[in-house]
């Protein structure tokens, strides 16, 4: 009988022992959603508990853990989920789960950060301010993982360089996995520098047919691979430049491929039509952001273009219309 309460009172304290601290997620009209929190393993983002939101309260008890990157809240109706840096302390996060951007997250000193570092950088239109504020913050954090998530969360701003540079400044044993995503996409890059050879694909056409990029080799003796979408102001600005190149060169050997991050079938082929882009080589999945060849392509930002030889290899890569004008206008001498 000693031995035996001597084992339960043992066990009570390794019990007691096991610290923990909670995420409450306190959002306005969010009864009956359910609350998701998430965690990257690696370069994945996973599920590792949910909640339905009662009175628009949902609470997760969380162990502590000596990992201290991001946990991420996600509701059905985000564009994207909500990062938190817990750092082992209670989370409170209010707002309305209908007003994304008006949510506050009240944690950790590591999140007080990154809260000031959003309310800042929200309020910046010039993206030339944009990469100078990122990297100020980034090279003042460097040892912290938020560093890591803003540079992910703005890579579109710089260049492969920069973000090999930084990339190498971390700790290499930081645990985060914006660190792994980070290194991860700039591996990607490296693949669509010029001098490599294209990536393969497949996607349908605006009439449902598939198209595979490889049958283009041959076929043409240069060849604009062109990501856009039909949301996308920046991308419907420049398509004149487009179909003023493509009908200069056309004749003599230039053929376009464009891949559109659009996920409404309508309003794609609207855009085509309204923008006259006369060329026939128009493919989608109509996924948007999770378009396959614009994963492949390490597309984080549109418009973008590759243009491509001949036989698929890769030339050039995001160049303004005059430069990109004069390389095809010497190739096709």
């Amino acid at each position: 009988m000693k031995k035996l309460l001597i084992a339960v009172l043992m066990l009570t304290s390794m019990v007691s022992c096991t610290k923990s601290f909670k995420i409450n997620v306190n959002l306005e009209n969010s009864t009956g959603k359910t609350v998701y929190l998430q965690q990257y393993d690696g370069t994945t983002l996973n599920n590792i508990d949910s909640v339905v939101a009662k009175d628009n309260m949902a609470v997760f008890k969380v162990k502590q853990s000596q990992n201290m990157d991001a946990y991420n809240i996600m509701i059905k109706g985000w564009r994207r989920s909500l990062t938190v840096f817990a750092d082992n302390q209670d989370v409170t996060i209010t707002g309305d789960y209908q007003k994304y951007n008006g949510i506050n997250v009240s944690a950790s000193e590591t999140q007080e950060k990154l809260n000031n570092f959003t309310k800042k950088v929200d309020k910046i239109e010039d993206e030339q301010e944009i990469y100078y504020f990122v990297m100020d913050f980034a090279k003042q954090n460097i040892d912290n993982p938020v560093s890591a998530y803003a540079l992910y969360r703005y890579k579109w701003a710089f260049s492969l360089e920069d973000l090999e540079r930084l990339d190498e400044a971390m700790p290499q044993d930081m645990q985060s996995a914006y660190k792994n995503l980070l290194s991860e996409y700039i591996n990607a890059l490296r693949r669509t520098l010029p001098g490599n050879k294209f990536i393969d694909f497949t996607q349908k056409d605006v009439n449902g047919n598939d198209f595979t990029m490889s049958n283009m080799m041959g076929s043409a003796k240069i060849i604009i691979l062109d990501f856009w979408a039909s949301w996308c102001p920046d991308c419907r600005k420049e398509n004149p430049n487009l179909v003023a190149i493509y009908k200069e060169f056309k004749d003599k050997g230039l053929d376009i491929v464009s891949v559109s991050l659009d996920t409404d079938a309508e309003a794609w082929k609207k855009a085509i039509a309204d923008d006259n882009l006369i060329w026939k080589n128009h493919v989608s999945d109509l996924k948007g952001w999770k378009n396959v060849v614009a994963e492949q392509y390490t597309i984080s930002f549109i418009p973008q273009n590759l243009i491509l030889d001949g036989n698929g290899l890769i030339l050039e890569k995001n160049l303004p219309f005059e430069k990109m004008r004069e390389l095809i206008s010497s190739y096709l001498k």
